[in-house]
């Protein structure tokens, strides 16, 4: 038997524009998935519930082929990463049980063979995904995705924030689509729009860097002004947001692709507990730290 966890991500600045060639600033975070992986006297992969169509099933195949491998393996999937909300719950859970499938038939982590591996079970969820989620759940830490050149790791300086969950599921495929249609239907306007967030995402390495919060939280809250121009923002974020900077947030926007599931708010260290309360009175709020490790292999 072999246990492995992997972290979930949040996307800072720079969602549904990272599609269109901008960069996205993402980071890991401390909510994880775990899989617990062993060999079962058949052959085949399925969860220990009897289903096989799932990221983890997916990805601990994908191993087997690429080792050439025939033994059967059964997986048991404990997550506290809120699913299809935006945090990247499929590619964690990919990521830990591919780590956790590799482990046991070789005793190795090879993070190029994990990152692959993930990237193959999250196309049963996202069907063309970008490879943003499995690069987090695989390597961790935070810094720039492009669809270009893929993930540079950065240290961004921000430690905290605060996540919160409307409870909203929504198809990411959906959304995108919607972002598309404004881009064919604004061109000049989306081109406008693609170039200021890339002017964003450099204001906002700096703010990080420099820990200036108070910068940081007002650019996350032009970013979210963008994402409702190109559709993709719900009711249930705009309350979410609202109830953040009515808590004493700097700063607080929709985090991945929107349509309901998670906002991101930034402050000060000593207002995030603050705020927790008053946010809670409607939706279910994480307090979580950023730059956590990538995929690992757990103690059982």
């Amino acid at each position: 038997m072999r246990t492995a966890s992997a972290p979930g991500k949040v996307i800072l600045f720079g969602e549904h524009f990272v599609v269109h060639g901008s960069p996205a600033i993402v980071a890991s975070i401390d909510l994880r998935a775990t899989a617990i992986v062993e060999l079962a006297r058949s052959g085949g992969v399925r969860l220990r519930d009897g289903s096989r169509g799932s990221p983890a099933v997916r990805a601990a195949e994908y191993i087997l082929s690429r080792l050439g491998a025939s033994a059967g393996l059964v997986i048991e999937i404990r997550s506290k990463i809120p699913q299809s909300v935006g945090l990247g719950s499929s590619a964690a859970v990919a990521a830990s049980s591919s780590a956790a499938a590799l482990h046991l038939l070789t005793g190795r982590v090879d993070h190029s063979l994990i990152l692959e591996a993930s990237y193959e079970g999250e196309k049963i969820v996202h069907y063309m995904p970008s490879g943003m989620d499995t690069s987090i759940a695989t390597f961790g830490g935070s810094g720039l995705y492009t669809r270009s050149d893929g993930y540079r790791r950065l240290d961004i300086g921000l430690e905290e924030i605060l996540v919160v969950n409307t409870g909203r599921q929504r198809r990411t495929g959906d959304l995108v689509l919607r972002v598309r249609e404004f881009s064919e239907k604004k061109p000049e306007l989306f081109k406008q729009l693609l170039d200021e967030v890339g002017r964003m995402i450099m204001e906002g390495l700096d703010y990080l860097r420099s820990r200036d919060l108070e910068k940081l939280g007002r650019l996350m809250n032009r970013n979210q002004e963008f994402l409702r121009m190109v559709g993709v923002s719900s009711p249930e974020i705009e309350e979410a947001i609202a109830l953040c900077l009515e808590g004493g947030a700097y700063g607080a926007k929709l985090t991945g692709a929107g349509g309901g599931g998670c906002v991101i708010a930034v402050a000060d260290p000593d207002k995030l507990d603050k705020i927790i309360p008053v946010v809670s009175r409607r939706f279910e709020v994480f307090r979580v730290r950023l730059g956590v490790d990538g995929v690992r292999i757990e103690q059982p």
